[in-house]
Formats: C-alpha cells, structure tokens, sequence
C-alpha cells in the first residue's frame, strides 16, 4: 500500500510540474465561476496566462536541455 501512494505522489508531482495542468485548472475554474454567473476571469486573461506559461515552459526547457 505504500509503494502504491508513493507512485501516486510521484504521478501527482509529475503533473504539477507540467505547464498545461494549470492551464487545465485555470480553464475548469473559469468554466465554473461562469456557470454561475461569475465572471472573475475572463478569455483574454487566461490567453495572457497559457502563453506566459507557455513562453516560461520553453525558456525552461531550452535552459535544461543545455
């Protein structure tokens, strides 16, 4: 069972460090803020966000990759 929830940790860690999940998260919370009527965020917001986090992402890994 051990073994199992450190997998598990690992899966997790993997994916927090991967670009795309926040945008992920970012699109699921603005698609829920707007289902209720709440619009905390908007489409150009979360544009500006995913490629920021995109342009970083890279930067990042041409930094690695050297």
């Amino acid at each position: 069972m051990e073994e199992k929830q450190k997998d598990n940790r690992e899966k997790l860690y993997s994916r927090l460090c991967k670009p795309a999940f926040y945008v992920a998260i970012l699109g699921a919370a603005k698609l829920i803020t707007d289902a209720f009527g709440l619009q905390i965020i908007n489409d150009d917001q979360v544009n500006s966000i995913a490629n920021g986090l995109a342009a970083l992402a890279t930067v990042v890994g041409v930094a690695i990759g050297y």
